[in-house]
């Protein structure tokens, strides 16, 4: 305890209290509670990310209303993708399935 006190004399006069109020509110501002450096990397990363799938899903909506336009349009498409989709023939045609 008693080399405790000689260290914190020592040093106590190029230390003054502004320094040390400020390096205690830096230390508890950074990196103590619920605002750390490293949540706010981190929820940076993921607000990134969020906005990354938010545009992709924006992009699949476009293409899925204008797959839903061509669906509606005319009867050869629907005729289509349900030929596709659900693998459906006419009475008089047979279905092969080639899988990979």
């Amino acid at each position: 305890m008693k080399k405790l006190i000689d260290i914190f004399n020592k040093y106590r006069c190029k230390i003054n209290k502004y320094w040390f109020a400020f390096i205690v509110f830096f230390i508890i501002t950074f990196f103590i509670g619920d605002s750390t450096l490293q949540n706010r990397y981190v929820y940076d990363l993921k607000i990134n990310q969020l906005e990354k799938d938010i545009e992709l899903y924006r992009k699949q909506k476009e293409e899925n209303l204008e797959k839903l336009k061509a669906l509606h349009s005319d009867n050869e498409s629907l005729e289509k993708f349900a030929r596709e989709q659900f693998q459906m023939t006419k009475p008089d045609e047979e279905l092969f399935i080639i899988t990979e």
